[in-house]
């Protein structure tokens, strides 16, 4: 069973690595196949601009011989252990096929299509994969190397006059079928029945399908492009979890309260939406929304306190992140007193209402200072390389800020703590001071030069030669608040620092494993070549909760 199912997943990470676009609607394209009623869905309706494709082309031969290496390493790992030697020799014979290929065109050899279009969707909570071949017959003959090569072979059924390929066991079973120019691996059930099957496989279209422009439409209104978007439909997929986890056992099933009780409960969160927002061969956006109930979202929208200090373009990684303590306490707690004032009544959910009630009392205690002052906080590093030779500490150098209502406070603790740090005068006007060596631990005295500055909302220490005018600026940066919760940038240059991390412990790594970290080290390499930088961000706004993520690419 195992084996079977360690194939199926070397096979879709083939597939995985290739899935790419549609051009146009019709009743022949994935989309297609698609029930109206599909709890979740990820699909693209175009293909992805030539920019986009080409560079993929030149990323995809640079790292892809690394990526065979690592597989090499992982079959050459599974030889010494002994482990699974079926997964091994299925493994093998998968990279056997693709091991040269890394274009385009070598993919198509094997029956792959760069311009495909795709979904993964539910028929119920079942999933099915539809994908474009652009050569059934090379994908067919692909399969029946790598089931010689590997001395397995898939089990194998008609259904009506369509050839399936199965595997699994009595208690969960795939189903992988070319029809026409379409791959369809899909999950069934153990004991389904053939009409189940047929849904599955598309040989019975749904009663009623996704309307042809649904998905087009979706992207026109979040701000998507076409190349690849979807969502989950909560409320969908709570109500077939409940239906499902009773299913042959009717004195079990949810009853009218419940099933109202556990709807209200998803429609705190109806949908998740994500799709692409840019992508071409500069920049890749993704973007993807939780929908929050309104009043949730406006209760949700007081975590959002302002970031101290700012994101300098120049920094190797700059993260911020939303921390006001007291009110995100009583965020918790308001959420314990409307389930005090309405209490579910369902018995499958009443333990939430003594939950909800021992986590009132535990937060309803005091929370002291400091910690019930912090509103966020801020982490930047400015450099960070080691030194030629044998340096035990590497050249570093960034900044840490607090967002606080009382930051007076925590520099009077530090003084308290720290007598060198008692006559260190720290005023609320932004200016940075010299820390004194005597503060630091011996290993660090005289080899790390700190300071610290304080506003009247903000405390900051920076580390590192030179970098007392970047705390300046920082704490002299208004703090913005724009709902974000979270922050994130991160330079390419930082993966060069990575690769230089390995290089600097490279004879502490047990011989065994050098040549893994070897080939690590080239990766984070090209990832340097490949990414100027990427930010990631976390907010809150009316509809919901945002996450998105924007890679810029280096030059070429």
């Amino acid at each position: 069973m195992r084996t079977r199912f360690l194939r199926l997943a070397a096979l879709a990470a083939v597939l995985v690595a290739v899935a790419g676009c549609g051009k146009k609607a019709d009743t022949g394209v994935p989309l297609a196949f698609v029930p109206a009623d599909t709890p979740y869905l990820f699909a693209n309706v175009e293909p992805a601009p030539d920019s986009a494709v080409a560079h993929w082309r030149t990323q995809m031969q640079g790292a892809w011989p690394l990526f065979v290496e690592m597989m090499d390493q992982t079959l050459a790992e599974l030889g010494r252990t002994g482990a699974d030697a079926d997964a091994s020799k299925v493994l093998a014979a998968v990279l056997d096929e693709v091991r040269a290929r890394s274009t385009p065109e070598q993919w198509r050899e094997i029956g792959f299509d760069p311009k495909a279009r795709m979904a993964l969707y539910g028929i119920d909570l079942l999933p099915v994969m539809r994908l474009e071949l652009a050569d059934p017959d090379a994908f067919r003959a692909m399969v029946a190397r790598i089931e010689q090569k590997a001395g397995k072979a898939l089990g194998t059924m008609r259904i009506g006059e369509q050839d399936v390929r199965t595997f699994g066991n009595d208690a969960a079973r795939g189903l992988v079928a070319i029809e026409g120019n379409h791959l369809v691996v899909a999950f069934a059930p153990g004991g389904a029945d053939e009409a189940l099957e047929r849904k599955l496989l598309g040989l019975d279209r749904p009663a009623q399908a996704l309307p042809a422009d649904a998905l087009a439409d979706f992207n026109k209104a979040r701000g998507y492009l076409p190349y690849g978007s979807g969502w989950v439909d909560t409320r969908r997929l709570v109500a077939r979890i409940a239906a499902k986890a009773t299913e042959g056992d009717p004195a079990k099933a949810p009853d009218a309260t419940c099933r109202e009780e556990i709807d209200a409960l998803a429609a705190k969160a109806p949908r998740l939406a994500f799709g692409y927002s840019a992508l071409d061969d500069q920049r890749m956006t993704m973007h993807a929304r939780i929908d929050l109930d309104p009043a949730l979202a406006k209760s949700l929208s007081a975590l959002a306190a302002p970031m101290p200090g700012n994101a300098p373009a120049a920094a190797l990684l700059d993260f911020a992140l939303a921390m006001p303590v007291l009110k995100a306490r009583d965020f918790l707690i308001a959420q314990a007193d409307a389930v005090a004032k309405a209490p579910f009544r369902c018995t499958e959910l009443a333990s939430i209402n003594q939950g909800m009630a021992d986590a009132k009392a535990k937060l309803a205690q005091t929370i002291p200072p400091p910690f019930g002052d912090l509103s966020a906080a801020r982490m930047t590093l400015s450099r960070f390389a080691w030194p030629a030779g044998d340096a035990a500490l590497p050249d570093v150098a960034g900044a840490f800020l607090l967002g606080s209502t009382n930051p007076a406070l925590i520099a009077s603790l530090a003084q308290m703590a720290s007598p060198a740090l008692a006559g260190v005068a720290i005023a609320p006007d932004g200016k940075p001071v010299a820390i004194p060596a005597a503060a630091l631990p011996p290993q660090f005295a005289g080899k790390l030069d700190l300071d610290v500055a304080m506003t009247a909302n903000a405390i900051g220490v920076s580390f590192g030669k030179d970098e007392a005018p970047r705390l300046a600026a920082a704490m002299a940066a208004p703090a913005v608040a724009d709902g974000t919760l979270f922050s994130m940038r991160l330079r390419g240059e930082a993966y060069a620092r990575f690769a230089d991390a390995i290089d600097h412990f490279g004879g502490a790594v047990p011989p065994e494993s050098r040549k893994q970290f070897d080939t690590q080290r080239k990766l984070y390499a090209l990832y340097a070549q490949w990414f100027d930088h990427i930010d990631a961000r976390i907010a809150v706004v009316p509809e919901g909760v945002e996450v998105s993520e924007s890679v810029v690419f280096g030059a070429r």
